[in-house]
């Protein structure tokens, strides 16, 4: 694998490869417990999931007035985000110090103060603990250190992300060399088009499995077969558990997104991703085609151990105060219909992995991105905390892309 080659001259080799490379390892079974053990899941949720950096929507999905909330209780912990009086986005436990009643109870709205409704201790938009009724009664209270106990928040391209590990990587070390990457799509300054979310009866990983690899596209999606040029598709593991993939587009007038008539356009968006499309997968919860008329986002989340949300967000250039164009309702309906097409077999999948008639999941050279994402829940769990057979073997590590320059700058 020459690391030094262009995303395009990596397209030509994929192209005309007829074998794995040479030294490329066969990748293991994945054990099929790890979709279904509840045991494993709770593993996920206290080493992986709860402590990265969770993509969770937009950061404009908090409103911008001071006092603009969102709450998030998808892993477990009731959260709260509120923008405070200096503009800035900060996230608690939805925890009030005294007895752990919330003190926010919508799932978003904006308050100048956040008050516990059963005691009525106060606090300010940033989380110090302001007011206590009946203070006197409270002998040992230390109103400085019974604030609102904090949870790390950033934001990135418009990107919200928490991480209840107050102690790791900034978010910006986790990204690694994505920023770089995408810096020239603009995401911060696309409009939301719309956002759907769809309840999975099947484990997170299931679901993200099949939207990380392309091997499926002649079987299911005839549509988008015929847009794309499949076997020119060059993978790239990163660091910390992300992945690109570099996949040629089949550009002939009306044949995709971007050359269909009122498509929009993000005029910064280099060639590179003009003439193809290039997905992200950005550890542990997001899968991110990037298109020259905007970008589509799928975040995952677990709903215990066999069950999940998929949120589906569509991310396009401002429209400023006209109507929404029709482009977007003219791509949404079959974009959705390619959606559709990849969840059919997950509530089976999950089935035959239940009752024992699936024991381990193959993968092979193409669909390595799903292998890397499973290595990296293993790095974040770590192997000695792991059950006996369910681990995979670590065996991808000497093909990681060295964060040296971005796919963009080899092209520019």
């Amino acid at each position: 694998m020459d690391f030094n080659a262009t995303a395009e001259q990596r397209m030509d080799l994929e192209a005309a490869r007829t074998a794995p490379p040479k030294g490329f390892p066969a990748l293991p079974e994945i054990p099929a417990a790890r979709y279904t053990s509840e045991a494993f899941h709770k593993l996920e949720l206290e080493h992986v999931l709860r402590k990265t950096w969770m993509c969770i929507g937009r950061d404009n999905d908090v409103g911008a007035a001071p006092g603009s909330y969102i709450t998030f209780r998808k892993l477990g912990a009731p959260i709260l985000i509120v923008r405070g009086r200096d503009g800035v986005l900060r996230a608690f436990y939805n925890t009030c110090r005294h007895r752990g009643a919330p003190v926010v109870r919508d799932e978003c709205g904006q308050t100048s103060m956040l008050r516990c409704q059963y005691h009525s201790w106060s606090y300010g938009l940033d989380g110090k603990l302001i007011s206590v009724p009946d203070a006197h009664d409270f002998a040992c209270l230390d109103k400085d250190k019974r604030g609102l106990l904090p949870i790390r928040c950033d934001t990135w391209a418009g990107l919200l992300f928490i991480n209840e590990d107050m102690h790791g990587p900034s978010l910006i070390e986790h990204l690694g060399v994505i920023p770089n990457d995408l810096a020239c799509v603009g995401m911060e300054k696309l409009r939301t088009v719309e956002k759907q979310s769809y309840i999975l009866e099947c484990n997170w990983k299931a679901a993200m499995d099949a939207f990380v690899e392309t091997y499926h596209l002649n079987t299911i999606h005839p549509e988008v077969r015929n847009m794309l040029d499949a076997p020119a598709n060059a993978i790239e593991l990163l660091p910390n558990g992300h992945s690109r993939q570099a996949m040629r587009k089949a550009l002939q007038p009306g044949g995709n997104w971007n050359t269909m008539d009122g498509a929009p356009d993000i005029p910064e968006m280099p060639e590179l991703y003009r003439r193809n499309t290039i997905t992200y997968t950005i550890f542990p919860n997001i899968v991110s085609p990037m298109e020259a008329i905007g970008v589509p986002m799928l975040l995952f989340f677990p709903i215990g151990h066999n069950r999940c949300e998929m949120q589906a967000m569509f991310m396009g250039p401002d429209w400023g105060d006209a109507a929404r164009p029709q482009f977007w309702g003219d791509f949404l309906k079959p974009y959705t219909k390619v959606l559709l097409q990849d969840q059919e077999n997950l509530a089976p999948i999950q089935e035959s992995m239940n009752c024992g008639a699936l024991s381990g999941v193959m993968v092979n050279y193409q669909e390595r991105r799903i292998y890397w994402h499973h290595e990296e829940i293993d790095r974040r769990i770590g192997w000695t905390n792991i059950p006996q057979g369910l681990a995979v073997a670590r065996v991808l590590d000497d093909f990681v892309e060295e964060p040296f320059e971005s796919i963009a700058q080899r092209v520019a």
